[in-house]
């Protein structure tokens, strides 16, 4: 009898192990206040993912740069962000300059496009100082994936912790929701943000700031940009709006996501509103010329804080696909101040 339990106490000890381990291979269904029915959402399924993103912007930089002999220069440059960029050995050696890299921070962001098996437990192992989830998308547009990834970011052990933060995509108006003030449809986007923040247990001091994705809203890639139906002014009294409301309910300054190809396309010669100035800005730039500089171009004089330089980074060990990756320039502790982020406890 002694015999026959210790059998099944170990079968179902193996059981719950191996549970246990395809646990994070599987999406875990959200809780009932956190799942789109009860939000009133409805879970994104045909927004565009972060690659499809990237091909506009190669898109826009081949369009905006006709000199031949720049481009031909630029192709001989030697990038020393390399593309695809693997974790952990280029986060700690720049291979081009054959030297340690200092004063590089680095972070990865992943939406409900990104496999569920994303190693979340390793990123500390591998480097990674922070960890950006896609959260909300227009006023009813809910990434479905988000409070899976929230939580795990969230219950990661002491030691293995990295500073997780959510996005919303800002969209603009559609049908009858084209009747609001750009002011009001932006506070409408901001409300959504906030619902699904509190719903998932609110930001923590170590959570990264907020941020608001501005770039192509499109259905699909060959459909026109939905903000070309507006004029610049409107787009950034979107913006405002959203930034002001969710700085309000929030009481965390939000950071602007966005790149210099959609900001000419749309915004012009617009000047960036005092809103926008007191926002930190994280730029996506993938040209060769940028990586081989390890410099972003900005837009104006804008001082910029994050840069996601390529959506091909990789990991040595541990997952096989690509993801988008992003660094900060400078000390852990300027990290820190600048986006007003906590440390973890020692």
């Amino acid at each position: 009898m002694i015999t026959a339990m210790r059998v099944m106490f170990v079968v179902l000890a193996f059981a719950l192990v191996t549970m246990a381990s395809r646990g994070y291979a599987q999406v875990a269904a959200p809780s009932k206040s956190t799942d789109a029915a009860s939000l009133g959402l409805a879970d994104l399924t045909d927004d565009l993912s972060r690659q499809q993103l990237f091909g506009e912007i190669k898109a826009a930089d081949r369009k905006g740069n006709a000199n031949e002999t720049a481009r031909a220069e630029e192709a001989t440059q030697t990038f020393n962000l390399e593309g695809p960029f693997r974790f952990p050995g280029d986060t700690k050696y720049d291979t081009a300059l054959d030297k340690p890299r200092v004063d590089a921070h680095f972070g990865v962001d992943v939406s409900h496009y990104t496999d569920s098996a994303f190693p979340f437990e390793l990123l500390k192992a591998r480097n990674v100082q922070f960890l950006y989830m896609k959260a909300t998308q227009g006023v009813r547009g809910l990434d479905g994936k988000f409070a899976y990834f929230w939580k795990r970011a969230g219950d990661l052990p002491k030691g293995k912790q990295v500073h997780r933060g959510a996005y919303h995509f800002l969209s603009a108006c559609q049908n009858t929701d084209c009747q609001l003030d750009p002011t009001d449809w932006g506070k409408r986007q901001a409300d959504t943000f906030v619902k699904v923040i509190r719903a998932n247990g609110g930001l923590l001091p170590t959570d990264m700031p907020p941020v608001v994705d501005l770039e192509w809203d499109k259905p699909t890639r060959a459909a026109p940009d939905r903000w070309q139906n507006y004029e610049a002014k409107d787009i950034a009294a979107v913006v405002d709006a959203f930034v002001t409301e969710v700085q309000t309910q929030l009481h965390r300054t939000p950071m602007i996501y966005t790149t210099r190809a959609w900001w000419n396309e749309r915004m012009k010669e617009l000047p960036i509103t005092a809103t926008m100035k007191r926002t930190p800005l994280w730029l996506a730039d993938y040209s060769k010329s940028s990586r081989a500089s390890e410099e972003p171009r900005t837009i104006g004089d804008a001082k910029w804080a994050l840069w996601q330089f390529t959506d091909a980074g990789t990991m040595a060990v541990g997952f096989s696909d690509a993801f988008d990756t992003n660094i900060y320039k400078g000390s852990l502790p300027a990290l820190y101040k600048t986006l007003e982020v906590d440390e973890f406890a020692g």
